[in-house]
């Protein structure tokens, strides 16, 4: 079976600010973010994974690079953990969205699917949730395996609903930057171990 750990980037100044951090904003760690995985990486021993991927987005490469201290010679960069592309909303301030566009935002700051008829050149959450899953798939294929994914928000609420099956994505909040959430992989069956954690992850 595999172990799939999953992490969510650590703080950007896009966070920060009450931004919307997608696929077109690329922005590095901040300081904060920078101590968020530093201490999260005191929870985990890495040199237990058998792989690491990451978003090829600057912040999570960076979180992956930290966590994983040298040690693995390849860190493999996932087209598929890149976080949704939310066209002209990328780096918005969320308040002014919410103002603007009160139906396309839910109670807890997340946007509804229904974004795209509002952000022009945006992704659809389908097209997410399709890339998502055939990652999650390959994934099952491992054999017994210990595997660590960096990537973003929206893409560890999608790994949740394609692992659980959950209809609507707007039950699930996101982790903290530098949340954790691990999943048990067979062959045939998904498993949910535990979700959005900073402490007691190994």
């Amino acid at each position: 079976m595999v172990e799939l750990y999953v992490v969510r980037h650590g703080e950007t100044d896009t966070n920060s600010e009450g931004r919307i951090n997608g696929m077109s904003t690329n922005k590095p760690l901040n300081e904060t973010g920078k101590k968020q995985v530093e201490e999260l990486a005191k929870e985990m021993n890495v040199d237990q994974f058998d792989e690491i991927y990451t978003s090829p987005l600057s912040r999570a490469v960076q979180t992956a690079r930290i966590l994983d201290k040298g040690l693995h010679p390849i860190i493999i960069e996932e087209p598929r953990l890149y976080e949704t592309d939310y066209g002209t909303w990328d780096g918005m301030s969320e308040a002014k969205i919410t103002k603007e566009h009160p139906e396309a935002m839910d109670e807890n700051g997340f946007l509804y699917p229904n974004f795209v008829n509002y952000a022009e050149n945006a992704e659809d959450y389908d097209s997410v949730y399709k890339r998502v899953e055939d990652f999650v798939a390959e994934m099952q294929t491992k054999g017994d395996a210990k595997i660590l994914a960096v990537c973003h928000g929206f893409i560890s609420r999608a790994i949740f609903k394609v692992v659980t099956g959950i209809p609507d994505i707007s039950t699930v909040v996101q982790p903290d930057n530098a949340g954790v959430s691990k999943y048990r992989l067979t062959k045939e069956h998904r498993y949910v171990l535990y979700y959005a954690r900073t402490k007691d992850i190994m």
